[in-house]
Formats: C-alpha cells, sequence, structure tokens
C-alpha cells in the first residue's frame, strides 16, 4: 500500500468549529418555543439555495428588514412546515411561531465565542511552521457600523480565509472548495484536511478530494483527537477530554 500524502494544509470551518455553533441557539430557541427539534435546520435546508438565508451567505442581500423578513417568512412556510413532519411521521401541531430577527441575533450571539480546544490546536498548528491554516465560511456582511462587523481577531488566526460572502459562493457548492485549495497553494486535495460541523459540508469535501473530520455539538476535543491523529502532531494535553484551564483560553470572545 503506497503512504498517503502528508498533510500540508488544515482548512477550518468557523461557525460550529472555532467559535460556538449557533446550532447551540437554535436548539435552545426551539426549546422555549416548543418547536420540534431540528425544524428550524429543516427549514433552513428547504430553502436552498434560493432562501433569504444562502442569499445572505453569499452576499447577495444586505442584513437589513427585508432579509429578517424573509428569512421569518422560510422559517414559517406552511409547506416546509408541513414537510418536516410527514417525512418524520408526526403530526402537525398548529403552525410554528418564529421570530427570524430574534433567532438571528441570538446564532450570532452564541457564535461570538472562541471554542477553546479548536483554537489551541490551530495555534500550536502554526507553531510547527509545517502547515497552512485556512478558513473556509458561509458567513454574512454585517452593516458596517455594527460591532460584529470587525472580525480582525478571527482572521487573524489563518494564512488564508475563504468567504462566502465575499466570494459569491457558499458551502457545498464545489467552486468555493476550489478557490480555498488554490488559495492555500497545494499541489494535491489530499493533502489538506478539512474540519466542520454540517455532514453535507464535508461530503462536498470528500468529492473534491480532501480529508474530512466531523466535529460534534459540544464535542469539539474529540475531532481535534482526529487532527492529531492525522497530522502526528500533539495539540492536546492528555486526557478525554482534556480539561479547558489547561489550555490556557477562558472563553475568549471575538
Amino acid at each position: 500500500m503506497a503512504p498517503r500524502p502528508p498533510i500540508k494544509a488544515c482548512l477550518f470551518d468557523v461557525g460550529g468549529v472555532c467559535v460556538l455553533s449557533p446550532m447551540l441557539a437554535i436548539r435552545d430557541y426551539e426549546q422555549r418555543q416548543g418547536i420540534p427539534s431540528g425544524y428550524i435546520n429543516h427549514a433552513i435546508v428547504k430553502t436552498s439555495p434560493d432562501g433569504a438565508w444562502h442569499k445572505l451567505e453569499r452576499g447577495e442581500i444586505l442584513m437589513d428588514p427585508t432579509f429578517f423578513m424573509h428569512f421569518t417568512a422560510d422559517l414559517t412556510n406552511p409547506s416546509i412546515w408541513k414537510s418536516f413532519h410527514a417525512e418524520r411521521g408526526i403530526k402537525p401541531n398548529g403552525r410554528p411561531s418564529i421570530d427570524g430577527e430574534y433567532l438571528f441575533w441570538e446564532m450570532m450571539r452564541t457564535s461570538r465565542t472562541f471554542d477553546p480546544y479548536i483554537i489551541t490546536a490551530i495555534r500550536k498548528l502554526r507553531e510547527t511552521g509545517r502547515y497552512k491554516i485556512g478558513a473556509l465560511t458561509n458567513d454574512y456582511q454585517y452593516p458596517k457600523d455594527h460591532p460584529y462587523s470587525d472580525n480582525s481577531k478571527l482572521r487573524s488566526l489563518f494564512d488564508v480565509f475563504v468567504s462566502s460572502s465575499e466570494s459569491g459562493m457558499r458551502k457545498p457548492e464545489k467552486g468555493i472548495y476550489d478557490l480555498a485549495l488554490k488559495r492555500l497553494g497545494v499541489e494535491k486535495a489530499e493533502e489538506v484536511v478539512f474540519l466542520d460541523d454540517i455532514g453535507l459540508n464535508l461530503r462536498a469535501a470528500k468529492n473534491v478530494g480532501l480529508k474530512t473530520i466531523k466535529v460534534g455539538l459540544d464535542e469539539t476535543w474529540r475531532a481535534v483527537r482526529e487532527l492529531e491523529d492525522l497530522t502526528g502532531e500533539t495539540l492536546l494535553p492528555a486526557g478525554d477530554p482534556p480539561i479547558i484551564a489547561a489550555l490556557g483560553q477562558d472563553r475568549a470572545k471575538l
């Protein structure tokens, strides 16, 4: 068996990987509102590629009242609500009551906190000098005067930062993976490992030839252990899971 190509670059999703997952805010919102678990993510996926969420991530529309109106309409679409229940074999109970603007900002607020395991791993990988470090993110353009518009602290972690709202492409579209590989400057896709929390994005990355690691909700440390196996580097203290305090990272904010 031929030896596998060495890893020359590590590519990280942002939301749910480098920072806490906005899915945590969705999960809490569903619980508070009595909405079946998984419905909101289902609704976002079902409106692809032309839903308000997807247009925002491609930079095609502004983050303004019109976006929030259409986002709320997507999440409360009666046909999507009906299809969700039909797929799961459960009876719908009325119609969903969802405030898209409130939910969006809860998601953004939650994902302002760095994940200590991933950030520690990135810093240790950079210290070795052996890897290109990149970000590949579906993101949004905040209004220029919004306090969340400055993401320089996040970007400083990476050699390459590929953004959906800047490129006009979003995961899982093939073109955005090709762009990331081009900017990383690697010869072969299999020399890159990509970490993401969404299976659809990982499947698309595999089709391009990247190695992939699934980042589980509340289990980023497990993904770092897999990254250690692929790179041969020690990225976290010993333990299962390692203690956050030992990492020297105390929930830093963006």
